[in-house]
């Protein structure tokens, strides 16, 4: 068997970084990158965020801007009291839930769901709390079965 030419080894190569591309290329779309936790936003960024945005989308005028500030902070701590209180009861939902799944299993299920639980609470932390970790944020931020 002769030694390859210069010309076949640059092919080689060639088609060895194409097939590595186009691998590159499947493998992304199979497995799309995990988005990151979104940190916890601080007390007043929302009505803070609106109060800006409104004051350039209306031209807001100084007077206003004062007067409609603390409408905008008392609508924030309402929508956060409801979502705190829409957290609660769905958690309550499914710890129900669990409990009435749970004896229908048998001992290796129940241990089973204990992790799965287990896991899912951890997840929920994660995002709640803007922790690395290995959360998926598949979910819409709840303790889901």
């Amino acid at each position: 068997m002769s030694p390859l030419s210069r010309t076949a080894i640059i092919g080689y190569l060639a088609a060895t970084f194409v097939a590595g591309a186009v691998a590159g290329v499947f493998g992304a779309r199979a497995f799309p990158a995990k988005p990151t936790p979104r940190p916890p936003r601080e007390s007043g960024a929302m009505s803070a965020r609106i109060l800006k945005r409104w004051t350039t989308d209306f031209h807001l005028s100084p007077e206003q801007v004062t007067k409609i500030e603390p409408i905008l902070k008392a609508a924030e701590t309402d929508v956060s009291g409801i979502h705190q209180e829409t957290e609660r009861r769905m958690k309550g939902s499914f710890e129900r839930m669990h409990q009435q799944v749970l004896p229908l299993l048998d001992e290796d299920q129940k241990r089973l769901l204990e992790e799965h639980r287990k896991k899912m609470e951890r997840r929920g932390n994660e995002r709640r709390h803007g922790g690395a970790g290995n959360s998926t944020n598949s979910g819409a931020g709840h303790n889901a079965p």
